[in-house]
């Protein structure tokens, strides 16, 4: 059997549920502990200048994000921005190019997060666990249902 994490063996629903405890514990972890940590935001744009936005399954389920992750140890924030990629959506970047970094607040954490403009082409690929949905929105139609963080990032961006 190919080495595949024990939590992906889980039927998807209980995946789900996994992932949303997680979040919580996660976010109890920060709050008491405080670390430091490093994370990427990807706005990533296929041929037609459209934007990439998803739908998480575990957290602000009704609002668009940017794909998202952490740097792992060991890990460069480039690495890191084209594994997230691969792992949510099932995409590949041709470039990514930084647009800003910023120290953000996360539930007492404090995360050194670099934002990627990434060129994209092809269709998501999502497994329905992390990722509830995936869609491409034109870059003057984003959708109102977007959160302010990935919004200020995607218009940075945009702007470049």
């Amino acid at each position: 059997m190919p080495n595949i994490p024990l939590v992906h063996r889980l039927p998807a629903p209980v995946h789900r549920a996994v992932l949303r405890v997680g979040e919580r514990v996660r976010r109890l972890y920060w709050k008491a502990r405080k670390p430091c940590i490093r994370g990427v935001a990807l706005v990533p744009r296929d041929a037609s200048g459209a934007v990439l936005l998803v739908r998480h399954s575990y957290r602000a389920q009704d609002e668009w994000q940017l794909v998202t992750g952490g740097v792992d140890k060991g890990e460069t924030h480039e690495i890191a921005a084209y594994r997230e990629l691969s792992e949510e959506v099932g995409l590949t970047a041709s470039a990514l190019a930084q647009v800003m970094r910023e120290d953000v607040e996360m539930h007492g954490a404090v995360n050194d997060v670099i934002v990627y403009a990434a060129s994209v082409s092809g269709q998501p690929v999502i497994d329905a666990r992390e990722i509830a949905e995936a869609r491409f929105f034109p870059a003057d139609a984003l959708p109102a249902n977007m959160s302010l963080w990935a919004r200020r990032y995607a218009m940075a961006a945009l702007d470049n």
